[in-house]
C-alpha cells in the first residue's frame, strides 16, 4: 500500500540521520575548477574546515589531499562556508589575493529549501537583524537591539503535502541566517532540530544550489548550480 505524506514525514524522521561521507573528493563532487577556483558541492554532514572538536574528516581535508595526488601546488582559502549539515557548493581560492578579490566582490548565492506549513505569500524579503542567542555559543536569534543587519529574500517554488519549497537569495552572510529567519516567520526548515522541531531528525532541508559571480581573473561570469540532493528529493515524493 502507498505510504501517505504523514507517513512518508514519520519515515524520514523517526531515527538519528547518519551520513554516508566520502573519503576521497570524487569528480562527482567538483563543480569547477581551474588554476584559481575551486567550486565543490558539499555533502550534508561534513564540516567545511577543521575546528577545536574535529580535526580531520573536513572538506578542507578532502581538498588537501586532492591538491596532493593531483600535485596541486596552490594553497586552500574557503571563500564561502556552509553549515556541517546544509549540502552545496563551496567555493576555494587558490592564491590568497584570489580570497581578497572575491570577498569584495558581489557573490550572488541562492539556496533551496523545504520549509514547514504552506507560505501564504508567493515571494517576500525578511529583514530581520541577527544576535547570538544569550546563552548559547550555537543558536543565533533575530534581535532588533543587538542584532547585525540580516536579509533573505525568498521565492516559494511549490507546495508538497504540508510543507514548502522555496529558493532563497543571501543579502548578507549571518551565521543560520535562513534558519534563523524561517524560523522567525513560523516556518522553519523541515528536520531543523535547533530552530525548528528538537528530536533524532534527519539534517534540515537546505541546499546551497546556485553561485553567480565574475571571475576573479579575466571579464568571464560564472554561473554555477546543483541540483537539490536525493535525501531531500525524498521529502518531497
Amino acid at each position: 500500500m502507498k505510504a501517505s505524506k504523514a507517513q512518508k514525514s514519520q519515515e524520514i524522521t523517526a531515527s538519528p540521520w547518519q551520513p554516508i561521507l566520502p573519503q576521497v573528493l570524487t569528480p562527482s563532487m567538483i563543480a569547477f575548477e581551474d588554476d584559481f577556483l575551486l567550486i565543490i558541492d558539499k555533502p550534508a554532514g561534513m564540516l567545511v574546515h577543521p575546528t577545536v572538536s574535529q580535526w580531520e574528516g573536513t572538506l578542507y581535508d578532502l581538498v588537501k589531499d586532492y591538491y596532493t595526488y593531483k600535485g596541486i601546488t596552490a594553497d586552500i582559502h574557503p571563500v564561502s562556508r556552509l553549515d556541517k549539515n546544509t549540502s552545496g557548493l563551496v567555493i576555494f581560492a587558490k592564491e590568497p589575493i584570489i580570497q581578497f578579490w572575491l570577498s569584495q566582490a558581489e557573490v550572488v548565492k541562492e539556496y533551496v529549501a523545504i520549509a514547514q506549513g504552506h507560505i501564504a505569500e508567493q515571494q517576500g524579503l525578511i529583514d530581520a537583524p541577527i544576535a547570538r542567542k544569550e546563552g548559547s555559543i550555537i543558536e543565533r536569534c533575530v534581535d532588533f537591539e543587538r542584532g547585525k543587519e540580516a536579509k533573505t529574500a525568498y521565492t516559494v517554488l511549490g507546495y508538497y503535502g504540508d510543507n514548502t519549497l522555496l529558493k532563497l537569495r543571501l543579502f548578507t552572510g549571518r551565521t543560520h541566517q535562513i534558519r534563523v529567519h524561517m524560523a522567525h516567520i513560523g516556518h522553519p526548515l523541515v528536520d531543523d532540530n535547533l530552530y525548528g522541531t528538537p528530536g533524532p531528525q534527519s539534517r534540515h532541508a537546505l541546499h546551497a544550489y546556485r553561485l553567480a559571480f565574475k571571475h576573479p581573473v579575466g571579464d568571464m561570469q560564472l554561473e554555477i548550480t546543483r541540483t537539490l540532493p536525493k535525501d531531500l528529493r525524498k521529502i518531497l515524493y
